[in-house]
Parts: structure tokens; C-alpha cells; sequence
């Protein structure tokens, strides 16, 4: 078999497999759209959201596609992609469960996210200072979010949600795993 024949083969496949997309894409819309008619839904209640995430994702895109030989030049935007994708992520939960108060003490994933999207972006690169920033970052974030919640829900706003001690008592088990990886590491 020669080369060129192996060649046509793979891209005959490649083109089969991204030709599939359109029909699959189209029966999934459908189903939805269906369902929304028959329970009487007002789809933009639930999909909003989705005009900030999609967006952020499409600016991931160039960030995907780099690879250890080629950094993409447009490879930047995937750190205000992945704001974006935070920020529609944190809408459609707020959404979901009709709590958009949670944004007062929310806010510092947002910056957990652009430091993700410069991990994401440079994770070809081998700089192990900037990726141990990124993460100390990232945890300081979380524990903040977490700090903010706890104060806003208990002292400002007067709630108490399980959620809440659930996300104290996990937060506190990564650290404690953070801990112990490091003392044997």
C-alpha cells in the first residue's frame, strides 16, 4: 500500500468523522426544542448564560490548537476565554438556582480563572516557578471565595446553606492532601 493511498484513507475518515457533527447536532436541537414545547419552557430562562460561555470558549480555540512546535500567535486569548467560561459557568449556576447575591463573594473565580487561562496557555512551556505561582494563586482564590462566603452568607445575608459547610470541609480536605503531598514529596 502505497503512501499516498494511506494518505487519502485517513483524510476519507477524518472528513467521515466531522461530517457526523451536523446530523447529530441538528437531533439534539430537535429533541430540545421538543421538549421545550411539550413542558412549556422558555429555553432563554435556562440558556443565557451559554452567550457568555460559548463566546469564552471560541476564544480558547487558538490556546487548543498550539501545540510544543507551534504556539499559535492568538494564543493570549484564552485567558480572557476562560473568564469567560467562568464567568457563564458561575451565570448558569446563579441562574439554575435563582441565588445571584452569590456574586458578592464569587467574583475572585473569576481571577482563579484568568490564571488558569495563562496555565492553559503556556502549558507547553516548562517553567515550573510559574505554574506553582498559578496554583498558590488558585488555592488563595478558592480560600478566598470561601472566606467571602462564609461571611456574606452567615454574617451579611443571615443564610445558612449546607452547601456551604459541604465546600469548607472539602476545601479543607485538598489542603490537608496539598500537605501531606508535599511533606512526602
Amino acid at each position: 500500500m502505497s503512501e499516498e493511498t494511506v494518505y487519502k484513507a485517513e483524510e476519507k475518515a477524518r472528513l467521515q468523522e466531522g461530517s457526523s457533527l451536523a446530523p447529530w447536532l441538528l437531533i439534539g436541537t430537535g429533541i430540545v426544542l421538543l421538549m421545550a414545547s411539550l413542558f412549556d419552557l422558555d429555553l432563554m430562562d435556562y440558556l443565557w448564560p451559554g452567550f457568555v460561555f460559548v463566546p469564552g470558549l471560541l476564544l480558547m480555540v487558538p490556546a487548543y490548537k498550539s501545540t510544543a512546535q507551534e504556539q499559535r500567535s492568538l494564543g493570549f486569548l484564552a485567558i480572557p476565554g476562560s473568564i469567560m467560561v467562568a464567568a457563564g459557568g458561575l451565570l448558569g449556576l446563579m441562574n439554575l438556582f435563582d441565588y445571584f447575591e452569590a456574586w458578592a463573594y464569587a467574583w475572585p473565580l473569576l481571577l482563579a480563572a484568568a490564571a488558569g487561562g495563562v496555565l492553559y496557555m503556556t502549558r507547553f512551556d516548562q517553567n515550573p516557578e510559574l505554574e506553582q505561582r498559578a496554583h498558590r494563586f488558585i488555592r488563595w482564590m478558592v480560600g478566598l471565595v470561601m472566606g467571602l462566603a462564609f461571611f456574606f452568607e452567615i454574617v451579611v445575608f443571615q443564610h445558612f446553606n449546607p452547601l456551604l459547610a459541604l465546600g469548607l470541609i472539602v476545601f479543607g480536605l485538598y489542603l490537608l492532601r496539598q500537605e501531606r503531598q508535599r511533606a512526602s514529596g
